[in-house]
């Protein structure tokens, strides 16, 4: 099926869609997790550090973080598992 969302470009015509939705995520991620933790009031944050803290006795080689967003989750259970 071909939608008319496939052809829309974030920064105009110059460059690939995937190019300037990557430069799109980029320019946001660090306000999109200032708000993430403002509008949770950290609980977040909290969920994070609990998931990881379930996970670490099964001591898993490999973890998967669908929808990573900004990767915060990916980040923590790498530096704690």
């Amino acid at each position: 099926m071909n939608y008319p969302q496939e052809h829309i470009k974030p920064y105009g015509t110059e460059g690939k869609k995937s190019e300037q939705v990557e430069q799109m995520f980029d320019n946001i991620a660090p306000a999109y997790d200032m708000l993430n933790h403002t509008l949770s009031l950290g609980i977040d944050k909290i969920w994070r550090r609990k998931a990881i803290k379930w996970l670490r006795p099964f001591q898993p080689q490999r973890v998967m973080d669908v929808a990573t967003g900004t990767g915060d989750f990916a980040i923590l259970a790498y530096g704690m598992l």
